[in-house]
């Protein structure tokens, strides 16, 4: 791949206010809906606590669909010449079976959430992981993401990691090399550094989010007097288009520095864009105005660094069920398919083909959907588009266990698993997926 720092810079919703869910109504584009698990909140509870369906060359795989009765493995993953790193799981020299099941964690997580992923997707299933904390100070990883990776591969599971900084502070774009934030190789170097430190498989992937939903307001902070001027904009707000190409600058660098690790097990996502965005935020406020998409996000990143996406080995995206693009979200199922394709949009805007880590989606009870909604609900999602669209890698829905977000949960507090979480594992043993199943 050609290192990108070679070339040359160029629905309905509730509001639930806190540590919860942050829901942001904009309009000009419609009722638009925006949800984070910000980087700049406090972290919900185990967050805090010891809390791939691609081919080798990174294609996407035409069906997550077990022939025969039984997922197929993929190849194993060649070192192309370069130093393996180090080997962690049983029967480290297979690769993963075909699966694109999987679900999210807000944190590294703890040994009984990795448990409960595990029998809910099966082998071959995908977790995604949370590390916050990475800032130009960073040698390595923490103690808990190392135990995280090793216990997923442990557990046959795929790991995919949200890469970003900490929980209290999500001023990324000072963390640049120069006042006009447009390099950001020092900090590159920090990411590789921890990435290195983490265990590898052999045969199976280790997948980096990098960062989040940069487009949202609190994802890609600023302080006051520290923006690009724009004409016909208030003082200290910043425009989406400085802030698509700051974090393009960014992806750029941390992409170079991943793949200067020399290991083709490592694959370099995005972050995964909110559907709907802000047009400006105001700097250390709340205040912003609505009216533009991800898809418009997505062109001004590409005119910043064009052929920025030659950089990543799959995109990531948050394609929440919608009635509308970039609005109108959480509605049921049958009318949902404008959210949940929402990847093609972006893959559109784009201008080329990459396979797609659904690394948030979902339902909430918010809006007054029952439990027992959203379970019927997601199956339907898992038969049509997430296990039959040729451009789907894997599935990580929204979230398996935390107080903070219990309207999303996948399991209660206590562990007890809600019907959602019965349902998919019912369907996907249904289906042939081996791990846990009668």
């Amino acid at each position: 791949m050609r290192k990108m720092s070679e070339q040359g810079h160029g629905a309905s919703s509730t509001a639930a206010p806190l540590l919860t869910i942050a829901l942001l109504l904009l309009g000009g584009c419609g009722t638009g809906v925006i949800h984070s698990l910000a980087d700049g909140d406090t972290p919900p509870d185990s967050a805090i606590a010891p809390d791939s369906a691609m081919d080798p060359d990174g294609a996407a795989l035409d069906s997550a669909l077990p022939p025969d009765g039984g997922p197929q493995p993929d190849s194993a993953l060649p070192p192309d010449g370069d130093a393996p790193g180090p080997d962690a799981g049983p029967d480290a020299g297979s690769g993963p079976p075909v699966n694109r099941f999987g679900v999210g964690l807000v944190g590294p997580g703890n040994a009984g959430q990795w448990d409960l992923t595990a029998d809910l997707v099966g082998h071959g299933g995908h977790i995604k992981l949370i590390f916050p904390g990475v800032d130009l100070n960073t040698s390595g990883p923490e103690a808990s993401w190392v135990t995280a990776v090793q216990e997923s591969y442990n557990r046959e599971l795929v790991p995919v990691i949200r890469l970003g900084p900490h929980w209290g502070d999500r001023h990324v774009r000072n963390m640049s090399d120069d006042t006009s934030h447009s390099t950001y190789t020092q900090l590159a170097q920090r990411y590789a550094q921890v990435v290195a430190g983490l265990p590898l498989r052999t045969g199976w992937p280790l997948v980096i989010e990098v960062h989040n939903e940069p487009n949202l307001c609190y994802e890609w902070a600023c302080h006051p007097g520290e923006t690009p001027t724009h004409h016909n904009m208030p003082p200290d707000y910043m425009h989406y288009t400085d802030m698509a190409h700051e974090y393009a600058y960014f992806l750029r660098d941390v992409a170079d520095a991943l793949h200067d690790l020399g290991d083709p097990r490592i694959r370099v996502t995005n972050g995964a864009l909110a559907p709907g965005g802000a047009v400006t935020c105001q700097c250390d406020g709340s205040g912003y105005t609505a009216g533009v998409t991800a898809v418009d996000f997505i062109a001004e990143m590409q005119s910043a660094v064009p052929g920025i996406w030659s950089q990543l080995d799959a995109w990531a995206s948050h394609p929440y069920p919608a009635e509308g693009l970039g609005w109108g979200f959480f509605v049921p199922y049958g009318s949902a398919m404008p959210g949940l394709l929402y990847f093609e949009q972006e893959l559109s805007a784009m201008g080329v083909s990459l396979p797609v880590y659904i690394t948030e989606t979902g339902w909430t009870t918010d809006l007054g959907a029952s439990r027992n909604d959203i379970a019927t609900w997601t199956v339907d999602a898992y038969n049509d588009p997430w296990l039959t669209h040729p451009d789907i890698a894997a599935v990580m829905p929204f979230m398996l266990q935390d107080s903070a977000w219990e309207s999303f949960a996948w399991v209660d507090s206590g562990g007890a698993p809600y019907p959602v979480y019965t349902a998919v594992r019912s369907h996907r043993c249904n289906l042939g997926f081996p791990g846990g199943c009668p």
